[in-house]
């Protein structure tokens, strides 16, 4: 019996060592694999191409999905400097922007939205500023093809944890 308290003592040691040692490890192996909060904005920018991007074999019920979650991706009020698109411009909230963009959906046979070349200008705690390269495509029910490209300076807020796009800016036909 009095040999296992010194067994016992020593190994009661190691546990305690092991676990702080090992404590630090951990966190900062799960430190390396959060992402950042330029990864997330990255998410962001990706997440509103593909929900404003439109196949041409979209269904319906696709479409109602879509303008279920176009909101979210928003501040509530969103600023639109859209350059030579000036009946555009304006001050939006989410479900304004839905509704706009619901009727081009519903017109359109296939759409197609892309972020290239971000560029973080800013990135505090609960504001961002990203320049980025806009291509916008799309095709109408009646086969007529239209698109641009375009740079802007894109703000985004943090809201309850979550980027949100706050104003798009435009900036100038890409060089």
């Amino acid at each position: 019996m009095l040999d296992v308290i010194p067994v016992m003592r020593s190994m009661s040691k190691r546990i305690i060592l092991g676990t702080v040692l090992l404590v630090p490890v951990a966190l900062a192996a799960l430190w390396s694999f959060w992402p950042s909060d330029e990864d997330r904005i990255c998410a962001r920018f990706e997440e509103l191409s593909t929900l404003v991007s439109k196949t041409e074999d979209a269904s319906p019920l696709s479409d109602a999905l879509v303008m279920n979650e176009f909101p979210e991706l928003f501040c509530e009020e969103v600023v639109l400097g859209t350059g030579s698109a000036k009946r555009l411009s304006g001050k939006y909230t989410g479900q304004e922007l839905a509704r706009r963009y619901g009727r081009i959906r519903i017109l359109a046979k296939r759409l197609e939205l892309s972020f290239e070349d971000l560029e973080f200008l800013s990135v505090d705690n609960d504001e961002a500023r990203v320049k980025a390269k806009v291509i916008v495509s799309g095709t109408d029910k009646k086969g007529n093809t239209r698109g641009e490209s375009f740079l802007a300076d894109v703000l985004l807020r943090k809201l309850q944890g979550e980027w949100r796009f706050g104003r798009f800016t435009y900036l100038a036909p890409p060089a």
